[in-house]
């Protein structure tokens, strides 16, 4: 029934593919009146998702998105109760229940394998985020209030709140504060500098208010992307849409797509101060973060993330090994964050003597050059080849259900502008960098030349 063009009670098809690879039918959908998206992957998985995703873009370090994702879920007009979510995770035969807020993203997913808890849980999500009562005495809890800590002295009068105190914790950690320094000079001018969880000193500085007009801005209907999987038939989940979400929603304009960051002309220096380790000797931590390609380069980034493999995936690839033997860090390691529309690569080299920085830009520039002067067995690149063609196949339940693993993977892609397919195809996507690989041998080393030794 549901092909491209064809209609279904105010829902247009706008997408139909079949993905054989993976036995599912990817549908897209669009409303006519709202023009909100839909997508609906379609198998006969009996666990089935829901994701309400919405663009959440942060203009400051006050940490707006986060706590709106914790204040939504403190009661709603159908769910009037003080803690709705966490009396669902009880009551419900659910799977999955969680929210997440990434740098420009915000998602709400659950699962079940009971047709009927998956639409109470959708009910109570649906509720919350899109009529949630976003008390000031929420915002006081979830966010940051004053509190005594001694009843009978003001001098104690300190800063408290759910969000506040989960991101105190999290800048005790030298690895969070790291990436979030690392991205906050990496894109100065951009949204992906600032800390989209908030950071503790700037938190207090938002108010209610701008928490109800964050929320007017980025969580109308028209907006969002509802995600379905599973083999519920999907004209119930549309009807579902249509009677409780969509019948009253106005249409408004896409959020604007992400500015892109201006590339340096020179690289940038900083250095800043981290959480002392319980080691007294070699605590520096050298960091070098490079931003690549566009998120709809997708070829590239596909060869970056083989390239990751080659280079530092065991003791034995070629920087992971010329590092450790170097004696100027006791670990190393390399990650690509692919879910940006513009994605940054970052090396961190812990274990380290202070004042060897000099030491370490020339032997990184050195061994770099002369990894990419000798090139890559094949052998080895078909081997990574096929453990990331495998590691994209695999069904594994460490991130949560299958359908929630789709969804990150294709939502995300939507959001940006670009094909979701790309994100759930395998087989078709490495057959076409083995292709590309036939035809220009030295891609990686290519990428490795545009990327590291010259960006």
């Amino acid at each position: 029934m549901f092909q491209k063009d064809t209609k279904y009670k105010g829902f247009l098809v706008t997408r139909f593919d079949k993905i054989e690879e993976l036995k599912l039918n990817f549908i897209e959908l669009e409303h006519e009146k709202t023009k909100t998206k839909i997508i609906k992957i379609q198998n006969d998985d009996h666990e089935n998702v829901f994701c309400l995703g919405f663009r959440t873009i942060p203009s400051s370090s006050n940490g707006v998105a986060h706590i709106l994702e914790h204040t939504v879920l403190c009661g709603s007009e159908k769910y009037p109760v003080k803690d709705p979510f966490f009396s669902m995770s009880r009551r419900s035969l659910n799977t999955f229940m969680n929210a997440f807020t990434g740098p420009d993203f915000t998602l709400y997913p659950a699962a079940s394998c009971v047709k009927k808890d998956f639409f109470n849980l959708l009910d109570v999500y649906v509720d919350a985020v899109f009529f949630p009562k976003l008390k000031e005495l929420s915002f006081l809890q979830e966010g940051w209030r004053f509190e005594l800590k001694d009843q009978e002295a003001l001098k104690s009068l300190e800063y408290a709140g759910i969000v506040l105190n989960e991101m105190k914790g999290a800048y005790g950690s030298i690895d969070e504060r790291l990436y979030h320094t690392l991205f906050q000079h990496l894109y100065p001018d951009v949204s992906y500098g600032v800390d989209f969880g908030g950071k503790p000193k700037e938190i207090p500085n938002l108010s209610h208010k701008e928490l109800v007009e964050f929320h007017k801005t980025f969580y109308a209907p028209s907006r969002a992307i509802f995600y379905f999987y599973g083999d519920i038939p999907l004209e119930e989940e549309l009807d579902y849409l249509e009677e409780h979400v969509l019948k009253n929603a106005k249409p408004l304009k896409p959020i604007a797509p992400n500015l892109k960051q201006a590339r340096f002309k020179e690289p940038k220096e900083v250095h800043i101060d981290v959480p002392l380790s319980q080691e007294t000797e070699d605590t520096a931590i050298y960091s070098l973060a490079y931003l690549t390609c566009p998120i709809e380069d997708q070829e590239s980034l596909l060869g970056l993330q083989l390239l990751q493999t080659v280079l530092m995936d065991t003791d034995a690839s070629p920087l992971k090994h010329a590092l450790l033997t170097s004696g100027l860090c006791k670990t190393a390691s390399l990650f690509l964050e692919t879910d940006m529309s513009e994605i940054p690569l970052v090396l961190v080299l812990k274990g380290c003597k202070e004042g060897i920085k000099e030491k370490v830009q020339e032997f990184l520039s050195v061994t770099l050059e002369k990894i990419c002067n000798e090139g890559f067995e094949k052998k080895k690149i078909e081997s990574a080849l096929h453990q990331l063609e495998f590691e994209r196949l695999e069904i594994s339940p460490d991130y949560g259900p299958y359908g929630l693993t789709l969804c990150l993977r294709s939502l995300l892609l939507k959001q940006h502008g670009q094909d979701p397919t790309l994100g759930l195809k395998v087989h078709s996507l490495f057959n076409g960098l083995r292709e590309k690989l036939k035809k220009e041998p030295k891609f990686l080393v290519h990428l490795m030349q545009k990327y590291m030794l010259k960006n």
